[in-house]
């Protein structure tokens, strides 16, 4: 894969991450029991956003360090 394209993907990955705001489900840092489900949704799909971008990044990582085996650096 072009690490162009996984450099923009996690541009747009970081966008949808800072657009979920966990203080909005939360009160006095406990969730009230009406708003449990929403806040259990939001902090899952903030996780499982940061873990995609984790990864992809871990690949952006590994091709810097392959092209800087090949060099020689």
């Amino acid at each position: 894969m072009d690490t162009t394209t996984v450099l923009e993907i996690i541009k747009m990955l970081e966008a949808g991450i800072d657009s979920i705001d966990l203080n909005d489900y939360k009160e006095f840092d406990t969730p009230s029991h009406d708003e449990l489900p929403d806040y259990q949704y939001a902090f899952g799909q903030k996780t499982s956003l940061e873990d995609f971008r984790d990864h992809l990044q871990s690949y952006i990582d590994g091709q810097l360090n392959a092209a800087e085996n090949q060099t020689g650096e």
